[in-house]
């Protein structure tokens, strides 16, 4: 019986390791349907436990989904789970500084890879995010997405699938912190600003420019971030 459970486990493994190299070579593309149970089996040559197994396990990774009703898909972001790095567990006071500290680390290094490799069409990419978010801060709104798909593009300009991951995973985590630290009109205007340089920066295809901007720009938002959190805190004390 231990043979046979053993066996069957290292199946299953093999089959999720297939359907893996089958989304690395881009026969499966993210987005796309799986065969149904039974054409997986007959196109492995394996058990419907097996499969069910080895779904299972890709599901656990972040790989593939499972639509109700629809079947089984190739997740956009195959191997990204929906919150990688467990920041939903970091129980620090302000765990938004934190983030621009890592952030500080990070994306003056991909502003500058950015300036290095960005074509044409990364650039214009670049140049659409200021062009909505100089929209939001004409408008005096208050809202982050259009600061926060500036730096997506830049990332992507890198074209290091490291980067390329890292980034967008951060963004998300900006937007979940963003009730710990709401902005203000003006915090937005001045973050325009300073986008515009890094973008102007990136656009001239100049890395230490971009480099600087960026770090520079980072620097502001702790000091912004920062701010507002000791204001909230003052509040919530006199409240008290």
């Amino acid at each position: 019986m231990y043979t046979n459970l053993s066996t069957e486990k290292q199946r299953s493994q093999e089959v999720a390791s297939h359907i893996k190299e089958l989304i690395r070579d881009e026969k499966l593309k993210p987005g796309e349907k799986l065969p149904n149970e039974l054409e997986l089996c007959a196109l492995f040559s394996v058990s419907r436990p097996t499969i069910r197994e080895a779904v299972k396990a890709l599901v656990s990774q972040g790989i593939i989904e499972i639509r109700r009703g629809k079947g089984t898909f190739v997740s956009q972001e195959p191997g990204v789970a929906e919150d990688p790095l467990g920041l939903d567990f970091i129980t620090t006071p302000n765990l938004r500084l934190t983030l621009i500290e890592a952030r500080l680390i990070i994306e003056p290094g991909a502003a500058r890879l950015a300036a290095q490799k960005a074509d044409d069409n990364d650039i214009a990419k670049i140049a659409a995010s200021i062009k909505a978010m100089e929209g939001v801060v004409y408008q005096h709104k208050v809202e982050i997405h259009t600061e926060l798909e500036f730096h997506r593009s830049i990332a992507e300009a890198t074209r290091n699938p490291v980067i390329m991951r890292i980034v967008p995973i951060i963004m998300e985590s900006i937007v979940k912190t963003y009730r710990d630290a709401p902005r203000t009109s003006e915090d937005h205007r001045q973050a325009f600003e300073e986008h515009k340089v890094i973008y102007e920066a990136i656009a001239a295809r100049d890395p230490e420019r971009s480099y600087d901007a960026m770090q520079r720009h980072l620097e502001a938002s702790y000091r912004r971030t920062l701010a507002r959190s000791a204001s909230a805190a003052g509040t919530e004390s006199r409240s008290g």
